[in-house]
């Protein structure tokens, strides 16, 4: 199916309610990276809703005499897909972008002329992307921008940990430095802290990691500077609460703010220390 400028979508979702009233009309592009599924999706925001609209009525209408010619079982819901459409009293039509593997939605938005429709302008995430960006539980698959994010998180709660928190670069300089001691720790125990390698070494272009393994890591290495202070349990509620934070940070403001704020979540966070376990 060709929409205006004869652009292909990789699939198009149509959403009913029950009334056949509402009708949302989202146009994918998939790819294999982020940037590139972004920059696919949002070259539609400026086309017309209502030639998009009528490219796809236009096309059902062809695929409903297809499947007339041949007797196909899908006629009579091709049918009432077109009937529904032309019932419904109101259409939004957004574009998505999204990944090939693992499957994820990375962002929905109204084509720009709906403003005018309906007055504000909306955007979405799919909501494997809003689990994915704020639950720190099980296998995560990170994107480019999580992954840079959670590392960084982890550099910066290390470097307060271990008291390499006296820097006066800025946010940016500082994380891109090479000689921070936990990458250097791992990168010659590779072996010993796996999880922390897939996140903190090589390109941050995004990674499939278990936190709680990372977690469970850090808490070893950290016990070597401050033992029994902080569990495993303490770790990943540090990582948990750091992480909005850490998104709110200005990269161009000295690195001494994170160190700031990191201070706290680690003294709230390690607020009851723990025993040995036998």
């Amino acid at each position: 199916m060709k929409l205006t400028r004869g652009w292909i979508p990789d699939f198009i979702e149509v959403l009913l309610d029950d009334n056949a009233v509402e009708c949302s009309l989202s146009i994918y592009e998939l790819e294999s990276t982020e940037t590139v599924a972004l920059v696919s999706a949002r070259k539609y925001l400026p086309e017309s809703s209502q030639d998009i609209l009528e490219s796809f009525r236009q096309y059902l209408d062809r695929v409903l005499r297809r499947c007339r010619s041949t007797a196909d079982p899908r006629t009579g819901e091709i049918q009432q897909l077109l009937d529904a459409l032309g019932r419904a009293a109101q259409t939004r039509i957004w574009t998505a972008a999204a990944l090939r593997r693992p499957p994820r939605t990375v962002e929905k938005l109204p084509l720009i002329d709906q403003d005018l429709l309906f007055g504000r302008r909306d955007s979405a995430i799919g909501p494997q992307a809003h689990n994915e960006a704020n639950s720190l539980r099980g296998e995560l698959s990170l994107s480019s921008r999580e992954h840079k994010t959670i590392s960084r998180s982890v550099l910066i709660l290390d470097a307060v940990t271990r008291g390499w928190d006296k820097s006066d670069a800025s946010l940016r300089a500082w994380r891109n430095l090479r000689s921070q001691p936990l990458r250097n720790d791992v990168r010659q125990n590779s072996s010993k802290y796996p999880a922390l390698a897939v996140l903190l070494l090589g390109q941050k272009t995004g990674v499939r990691v278990t936190i709680e393994e990372v977690a469970r890591e850090l808490c070893a290495i950290w016990s070597q500077f401050q033992p029994g202070r902080h569990s495993e349990t303490a770790v990943l509620a540090a990582l948990e609460k750091f992480l909005p934070i850490d998104r709110e940070l200005d990269l161009n403001a000295s690195v001494r703010k994170a160190f700031e704020r990191a201070r706290s979540v680690l003294s709230n966070s390690a607020a009851q220390p723990f025993g040995p376990t036998k």
